[in-house]
């Protein structure tokens, strides 16, 4: 059925941290991948199998909140599967399906589903507004959307840049492979909405 209002409020409210979709450990040094335009990263934007655990927070100074979650993202080309969970035993909080055309939310201790033709359009009709998932999810991988411009900022120790009127700042790199670096820590900064994932662990498949 289509999306409607709900009363378990503290779930909806977390539900934007699981649409950032998007993500504990970090590197102690801060090393600087190539540019996404370069050759040497064209491996990032051709990723289609991998999987992530993370943390992610959100905080919003206008309206004094701040959540944090565990994330699972499970990524299958077109198709995603992202967990949400909390508490000290991981509670599953609730779980995105979603393929182009079709984004799907269960949460935890409600019967109905909630779908749209987006994760966009399933935050705005949740929530009331949403965040650039088809974005984001570049951005997690640590380059920008290519089918958008973006801007690098100037900065000698981290790599950042600005996207859909957000700004992304690459924190730490990790190794994932003895070939490749993915990020470890990011920020993301759209007015005063704040958006720190921390990714303790990529898995890639072949």
């Amino acid at each position: 059925r289509g999306p409607e209002p709900t009363n378990s409020m503290k779930a909806l409210s977390i539900l934007s941290l699981l649409i950032l979709l998007l993500l504990m450990s970090a590197c102690s040094t801060r090393p600087m991948l190539p540019l996404p335009d370069r050759a040497e990263q064209a491996w990032v934007y051709e990723m289609e199998d991998w999987a992530l655990d993370a943390r992610i927070s959100i905080t919003q100074p206008a309206t004094e909140t701040s959540n944090s979650a565990r994330l699972n993202w499970q990524q299958s080309q077109d198709d995603y599967t992202i967990q949400l969970s909390a508490g000290p035993f991981n509670q599953t909080l609730a779980i995105m399906t979603g393929r182009p055309g079709r984004a799907e939310i269960q949460v935890a201790g409600e019967d109905d589903r909630y779908t749209a033709r987006s994760p966009e359009a399933l935050m705005q009709a949740i929530l009331g507004w949403s965040l650039p998932i088809r974005h984001a999810v570049w951005w997690i991988r640590g380059v920008a959307d290519p089918a958008l411009p973006y801007t690098l900022v100037a900065d000698d120790s981290n790599y950042r840049f600005s996207q859909a009127d957000w700004d992304i700042e690459i924190v730490r790199f990790q190794d994932v492979t003895a070939n490749y670096r993915l990020p470890s820590r990011i920020r993301m900064v759209h007015n005063e909405v704040t958006v720190n994932l921390v990714i303790g662990r990529w898995e890639l498949t072949p």
